[in-house]
């Protein structure tokens, strides 16, 4: 494949990635359920992760988590790089091993993504004695956040489908 096309390629994904960021800002973060808004970030990774599969996922991920870690709170210094990386990579694994990419697919990645934040907000939590509390939102937040799934999916399936190259 060649260079021009990949850089074009990630530029696509990069702009619906900073698209879906709007959303979360202007939409999601209005949405408050108990107390609760969606975290739409582990799903970008998940369903990101579901179409471009153990290379070039985790990568999207790295990039993405070190971008949440500079403009977000974070719990710990990165947090959401070393989170996301690991958990793009896992979801694209699970993706690659029982699932075609679709929105299934997708779920599945997301939910595996969620997953794997959330035992990293554990791990953090651990010392603190509000892992229970830590685990009740955990699930909050992925339920509130999972039908945001039905815009997420669509927008990176289209970049996906306009930018596959079928060789």
């Amino acid at each position: 494949m060649p260079k021009r096309y990949l850089v074009f390629r990630w530029c696509i994904y990069a702009l619906a990635t900073l698209v879906l960021s709007f959303f979360q800002l202007l939409v999601a973060d209005h949405v408050s359920l108990y107390g609760i808004t969606p975290f739409l970030a582990p799903m970008l990774v998940g369903v990101v992760s579901s179409y471009e599969g153990s290379r070039a996922g985790p990568i999207f991920a790295l990039v993405f988590g070190v971008l949440c870690d500079l403009g977000t709170t974070a719990p710990a210094a990165g947090f959401f790089t070393f989170t996301f990386t690991l958990a793009a990579l896992v979801a694209a694994l699970v993706a690659e091993r029982l699932f075609s990419p679709g929105f299934l697919c997708s779920l599945a990645s997301t939910a595996v993504c969620y997953l794997i934040t959330a035992l990293a907000r554990f791990v953090l939590l651990a010392s603190s004695g509000a892992v229970g509390a830590a685990a009740v939102l955990a699930v909050e937040e992925f339920l509130i956040s999972l039908p945001f799934l039905l815009v997420v999916f669509p927008v990176y399936r289209w970049v996906h489908q306009k930018t596959a190259i079928d060789y």
